[in-house]
């Protein structure tokens, strides 16, 4: 049977040691914490990897809009999808890009884009993905409903170590896998813009 958004909040209820609930819009004080939560810690773990069951595919539209000015060669204005929660690559490698507020701007004409897209279908995701979200869940309430700072860390060490690794280990092995440019990625980190295609945004 296909998993649920009350089901998995509940798996992370469970685990540290707080009431199930009958539905996450529920008017209690456990279902609204981890209604409260949620959408962030899927949007998080969502942004971890290339997740097969959340990527697309897509060649971006250009923005209407000019800017007020240009950097070197970069012409291009394309409106920047909304369900978006990091780009993982793009069609032209070589093409020089950035995301700017509402938009990416690149020197690449018909410039696509491969995404992980805010996926909030449970029945998509892999078993060990829930398994990680599930964690990372429990990480994210439990000084709320328990006011215990250990189990919150004890619950976060589980994620990152174990359930995530996990996870991202056996989504790497669905197919055949692309070469991440990793080096882009910590650059984009520490400056804010990159010339390749890795970058994340929410």
């Amino acid at each position: 049977m296909a998993i649920s958004r009350t089901e998995i909040c509940n798996k992370a209820l469970t685990l540290v040691g707080a009431n199930p609930i009958v539905s996450i819009d529920d008017d209690t004080q456990n279902a609204r914490v981890v209604n409260r939560v949620y959408e962030l810690s899927l949007k998080s773990i969502l942004s971890e990897a290339p997740w097969v069951f959340a990527l697309r595919r897509s060649l971006l539209a250009l923005s209407t809009d000019t800017l007020e000015w240009y950097d070197n060669s970069e012409n291009y204005v394309y409106a920047r999808p909304n369900e978006v929660i990091r780009i993982f690559r793009t069609n032209d490698r070589d093409a020089i890009w950035r995301v700017q507020g509402d938009y990416i701007i690149s020197d690449t004409d018909d410039l696509g884009v491969e995404y992980v897209y805010y996926n909030n279908t449970p029945s998509s995701y892999t078993a060990s993905f829930v398994e990680a979200f599930v964690d990372k869940l429990c990480s994210d309430i439990a000084f709320m409903i328990l006011n215990s700072k250990t189990v919150a860390e004890n619950f976060l060490e589980k994620y990152e170590k174990v359930s995530l690794s996990k996870a991202l280990a056996e989504n790497a092995q669905i197919g055949t896998p692309q070469m991440m440019k990793d080096d882009a990625w910590d650059r984009a980190k520490t400056s804010g813009y990159t010339d390749r295609a890795d970058l994340s945004f929410g």
